[in-house]
């Protein structure tokens, strides 16, 4: 099994992440700006800000592979998201380590076809500094000459897993509105260790 840090271990998503990667038997080093309550075999809880690139060297040296499930706390991304993957960039590579598994959304593409309308316009207008930047931190993964892949979510609920759902390529599967938050979590963990989506944003539904 391998090491893997992941960044922003202390959101929902995040969360769930530590959880599946523990489940699968890895070895996980969870970075947190804020207190993680956790006493368990395998993890160690680090602090650390993913805008100081200190921080992210010190959390990267070590491991395997990289886990990225940052947000803002509001509705604006103020950088968070490029100024963070250009630092992952570079801990990286002076890491020697290739491969980064990064959270993003499906609404970072504009015009998907299978998006609504209202959808769209939300995304062009309210949501568009938030996805600008997402799409700012894929563009810099895609130089970056790493092995990454870009997750993007649809709509991130907390119903019951089922372990079944679609996987578009860089488009929102028709008719796909949400995702099971432990589905999302489960396939980030598989997709950091099986590299079927290297260098791709697959799309996640149900």
């Amino acid at each position: 099994m391998s090491k893997l840090v992941i960044f922003g271990a202390n959101g929902a998503t995040g969360h769930a992440i530590v959880e599946q990667a523990l489940n699968a038997g890895h070895t996980v080093r969870a970075v947190v700006r804020t207190t993680f309550r956790a006493d368990l075999p395998n993890l160690e809880v680090l602090r650390g800000n993913v805008l100081d690139p200190a921080d992210v060297s010190a959390a990267i040296a070590g491991q395997d592979a990289v886990i990225s499930a940052i947000g803002p706390s509001g509705s604006r991304a103020n950088g968070l998201y490029s100024t963070s993957a250009q630092h992952f960039v570079t801990a990286m590579l002076e890491e020697n380590v290739d491969r980064i598994v990064v959270l993003s959304s499906s609404g970072v593409r504009h015009g998907d076809p299978h998006h609504p309308l209202w959808y769209r316009a939300v995304a062009r207008t309210l949501m568009r500094e938030l996805y600008g930047d997402m799409r700012a931190m894929e563009h810099i993964l895609e130089d970056s000459g790493l092995n990454w892949t870009a997750v993007r979510p649809t709509r991130i609920v907390d119903t019951p897993a089922t372990g079944t759902y679609r996987v578009g390529d860089a488009e929102n599967p028709a008719g796909g509105t949400a995702i099971n938050r432990d589905d999302l979590a489960r396939f980030v963990v598989q997709e950091t260790m099986e590299d079927r989506w290297s260098r791709s944003r697959p799309t996640l539904a149900h």
